[in-house]
């Protein structure tokens, strides 16, 4: 039997998640898929409630942190903007956090990382939104337009990802490289 590392246990939370919700959550649930004892789990978490943490905060950091980088990686605004984009519609995860969204209207620890996760895309976004518009109204608002889209094309059945979703973006690229919003 193979050895199982900590992050082997993640991933199969977000297997778990995309299939069957925060509900299928359960340490005897996750040891009979891993093949694996109670104990092989209690030895990397201390319970369900520190897994669920560590989890959520794996995908938190995968959700957020590259977008960053991106954001603040030099050059033109509308170059950076574009690389956002691109980058979000490549995530290709849209069944995780369709999942998440939903497990967080019961759990409050789902509840607050989405939280955290909207609102430093959405930081980010209003962020670049502001240097290309110079300030001026309504980046804001264009900021929130770009949010929606993605968090929408994740409630789509099948999910819009890949290269329809990035064309919706620069459909509506205009709008952040005219440098208002109307």
């Amino acid at each position: 039997m193979p050895r199982r590392l900590k992050q082997d246990w993640i991933e199969e939370g977000f297997r778990v998640l995309a299939g069957e919700g925060g509900a299928g959550l359960t340490v005897d649930a996750l040891c009979e898929r891993m093949d694996r004892s109670k104990g092989s789990f209690y030895h990397h978490f201390e319970g369900r409630p520190r897994y669920i943490e560590e989890l959520l905060t794996t995908w938190e950091t995968r959700a957020t942190d590259r977008f960053v980088e991106i954001a603040h990686a030099g050059g033109p605004v509308e170059d950076r903007f574009r690389s956002v984009n691109r980058e979000a519609s490549e995530l290709r995860n849209a069944t995780v956090e369709r999942a998440i969204r939903s497990w967080a209207s019961a759990e409050p620890l789902a509840r607050r990382a989405q939280d955290r996760v909207d609102r430093r895309r959405l930081e980010l976004l209003q962020e670049l939104c502001a240097e290309r518009m110079n300030g001026g109204g309504g980046s804001e608002t264009l900021a929130r337009v770009f949010q929606l889209v993605f968090v929408g094309a994740q409630h789509l059945d099948p999910p819009l990802e890949g290269p329809e979703l990035y064309d919706a973006f620069r459909f509506l690229e205009p709008l952040f490289t005219r440098g208002e919003a109307r």
